[in-house]
């Protein structure tokens, strides 16, 4: 099972990194660069104070063309229990590129420009941890990119003996699919951790599930209970074990033009 792991990964990061199909696709590829970083707010300091750097953090963007979009995950039903090394922080900041090129490029302009509004940010929050994953579409029930308050649930899975990633997602598309006939607009990612990862996720990775609005997620959850998936569960059992769900909001940062 390591090895099928690893195997997926290896793949992934070389499409990431090389693949001239990603750059075609830029504006809404099915596999993209993450960045993750937990944040402790400073004291005084509150999701308010984060929020109210969006409109200077924009200029900085636009400043610098950057393809990097990002969004903030308020714990909502989360047992802090839950977390990888059971970590200490308030918020999580989530930033989303094309491709492996682009997040590069993001990074090099910011070490180079940032002081500024570092500065700023220094000022609200402290970084405890950074994480890079490669995120992975499994299923996508919209297009577009969510630009309003919205939901995220995050599962920590393993692949379980004689089990594949194609297993997986076979059992993740079928329930995708039969929640989205029931009135579901959410979507399914396969996020697959990286440098920075915390000793407690090897071999794993997050199964996601990301909502438009808040709406959207009690949309899913109804379809869910009014709907028979007992046959998608189990597929979804056969191929691998997975964590509690852990309940996000999901507050927009930047979201880059396109």
């Amino acid at each position: 099972m390591k090895k099928v792991f690893l195997k997926t990964l290896l793949i992934l990061m070389s499409v990431g990194l090389s693949s001239p199909a990603i750059t075609e696709q830029a504006d809404d590829p099915d596999i993209f660069q993450v960045e993750t970083t937990t944040m402790k707010f400073n004291s005084g300091k509150d999701l308010q104070d984060l929020l109210s750097l969006r409109r200077k953090f924009s200029e900085f963007a636009k400043s610098g063309e950057i393809k990097f979009s990002s969004r903030i995950l308020v714990p909502w039903a989360v047992s802090k229990a839950t977390f990888p090394d059971n970590q200490d922080w308030d918020v999580l900041w989530i930033g989303f590129s094309p491709n492996t090129g682009d997040y590069a490029d993001t990074l090099s302009y910011y070490l180079k420009n940032g002081d500024m509004i570092n500065a700023d940010f220094d000022g609200v929050r402290t970084n405890t941890d950074t994480t890079l994953m490669y995120g992975e579409v499994v299923f996508r029930a919209e297009r577009s990119v969510p630009e309003e308050n919205g939901a995220v649930l995050f599962r920590t899975c393993r692949l379980n003996d004689k089990q594949t990633m194609d297993s997986a997602k076979k059992a993740i598309v079928a329930m995708s699919e039969k929640l989205k006939a029931g009135g579901s607009k959410g979507s399914s990612y396969f996020w697959y951790p990286g440098p920075g990862a915390a000793p407690s996720m090897q071999d794993a990775f997050l199964r996601v599930r990301i909502f438009p609005s808040v709406e959207a997620w009690g949309e899913s959850g109804m379809a869910y209970q009014n709907g028979d998936l007992s046959k998608e569960q189990a597929a979804a059992g056969r191929a691998m074990s997975c964590s509690a769900f852990r309940l996000y909001l999901s507050y927009p940062f930047y979201v880059r033009e396109r």
